[in-house]
């Protein structure tokens, strides 16, 4: 069975992502089945600011051969897979045969209930051990981050750029600021992420 890296956030995650190679690499993420909607709201509303890179999500519920077409398919650079939660062994099995036909420029995760850790670890070892140590599990009780942390956080960035939280936020009404990751984290941390340009 493979390690299982227990993330504190989804703040964790993106900054994983944002540092990533570019290349065909592929994340799963493991989180409580009640958790899933918010957690793929979540994803698909941030990680092309982190990331820098367009994403689609792309649901898993008919099985793993119309999940494939879709994947090759697809001229996004980045996907975001959800709803495994009716696959047998037998369609993880199918999904496994086929991971050669999974490439895309910058990869894709793969979000999963917990129930389906194990039986993605027993039916589909290959692609397991091609994600390697990029087998996460969300610890939904971290998901954000403290007071403390976002302050620090802010801080760092208006050191670095010599820029105060207005000054960021004007620019952003303006249409002046630069599309940067660092930015577009900028705005999420003030709670005005609706200010970032796609």
């Amino acid at each position: 069975m493979l390690p299982s890296l227990r993330l504190a956030s989804t703040d964790e995650l993106f900054q994983r992502l944002g540092v990533q190679p570019d290349g065909n690499i592929w994340t799963v993420l493991v989180v409580d089945a009640s958790d899933i909607d918010d957690v793929i709201e979540d994803l698909s509303d941030t990680i092309s600011i982190f990331a820098e890179c367009e994403i689609k999500v792309i649901s898993a519920q008919n099985n793993a051969s119309n999940l494939v077409e879709q994947i090759t398919q697809s001229s996004e650079d980045y996907l975001l897979l959800w709803a495994f939660e009716t696959w047998t062994c037998e369609e993880w099995q199918k999904f496994d045969a086929a991971r050669s036909q999974l490439i895309k420029p910058r990869g894709g995760i793969l979000v999963l209930p917990s129930p389906c850790a194990k039986v993605i670890l027993d039916c589909a070892p290959n692609f397991c051990s091609w994600v390697g140590s990029r087998f996460y599990s969300l610890a939904k009780d971290s998901e954000f981050l403290t007071e403390q942390e976002r302050e620090t956080r802010l801080a760092a960035l208006r050191e670095w750029f010599g820029r105060s939280d207005a000054e960021v936020i004007d620019s952003a009404e303006s249409h002046q600021l630069p599309a940067t990751p660092e930015y577009a984290e900028w705005l999420v941390l003030l709670g005005r992420g609706d200010l970032i340009e796609r």
